[in-house]
């Protein structure tokens, strides 16, 4: 069997990028470890060195396996403990707003996140509510009207260094038809949307971790971009949705209910797509359900994947 180097180098990048960040969720290696990975990058440099040393003899492929290898390292660490990088800054002091209000009719809700947690729910009233909690002595902005709602963290000194961690919960109202955006760069963020009602939910993530139950919602677009992050999003059945999913040196896993109708129309860049959990027919570069003509409600998925991995389930499938 003849091994083709390029591919071998791509194959050992993503086993070891997969297996930091498992290694950190099992505890078996300590945030404090990863978070100085980043002091591996002469290895680089020392890899290089080895490829033109070793050019012209059987061994010029391990100076791109360093190369993988060192890369993986730095990358899957970041991926593990982003939220927990650049975010500096407690020890002045925690601070906390709450405040709440009421839509008077359809709205946009904002929220931009940058180094901490955030919740995001329903609520079991007709109001929203959002409590902010910073334990660096900042807070963040929320601003409103009776149309819109914007929660964004607020950045000392320009950057993220002298400033702590966000702890945000926000409910949102039922009975309002909301176009919901989110941005999130370092940081982890749960939406849990049961019974909302979403004309739109686009969601941006840039180092960090993003989970999106959309069972019980209903929503009609659904745009979900990932950057060097790990996101998890759960459909519903009851809804028509088209969505636009890209990540890029992340992953990407949707679970879909077996009821529901789904085609994924994908394009891959050096990434790897599993549709194995659902019964699908291939055409092209389409998948689709079997169910897909006869289902009472549709998802169609473009999915567009770079140096990432982007997975699809059936509803017991995402953990």
């Amino acid at each position: 069997m003849r091994v083709d180097r390029g591919r071998l180098n791509w194959g050992v990048f993503f086993i070891v990028l997969g297996g930091v960040a498992l290694a950190y969720h099992q505890g078996a290696v300590s945030s404090s470890v990863l978070l100085d990975a980043w002091r591996l990058w002469p290895l680089v440099l020392v890899g290089i060195g080895l490829k033109f040393v070793f050019s012209r003899t059987p061994a010029a492929f391990a100076g791109g396996l360093v190369v993988a290898i060192t890369l993986a390292l730095m990358c899957g660490s970041l991926l593990a403990v982003g939220p927990n990088i650049g975010c500096g800054g407690a020890g002045h002091g925690g601070r906390s707003v709450t405040q709440s209000g009421t839509f008077g009719g359809d709205s946009t809700v904002d929220l931009t996140l940058q180094c901490g947690t955030a919740t995001i729910t329903t609520s079991t009233d007709s109001q929203w509510h959002v409590t902010a909690v910073n334990d660096g002595g900042t807070l963040a902005g929320i601003t409103s009207s009776p149309t819109s709602l914007r929660v964004e963290s607020t950045i000392k000194n320009g950057w993220f260094f002298d400033r702590g961690k966000d702890d945000l919960q926000v409910a949102l109202p039922r009975d309002t038809r909301i176009s919901l955006t989110s941005s999130l760069d370092l940081g982890d963020a749960q939406f849990n949307l049961s019974s909302a009602n979403l004309v739109s939910a686009r969601f941006t993530l840039n180092l960090g971790s993003l989970h999106v139950n959309l069972t019980g919602a209903t929503v009609s677009s659904l745009d979900v971009e990932t950057n060097l992050g790990s996101a998890w999003v759960a459909l519903d059945s009851s809804s028509d949705v088209t969505g636009d999913l890209k990540t890029s040196l992340g992953s990407l896993e949707v679970c879909a209910p077996s009821d529901l109708g789904v085609r994924v129309t994908a394009s891959d860049s050096l990434s790897s797509s599993d549709f194995r959990d659902l019964d699908m027919v291939k055409s092209g570069n389409t998948w689709t359900t079997r169910n897909y003509d006869t289902a009472a409600h549709h998802t169609t998925l473009t999915v567009t994947t770079s140096l990432g991995s982007f997975k699809l389930h059936n509803a017991g499938g995402c953990k």
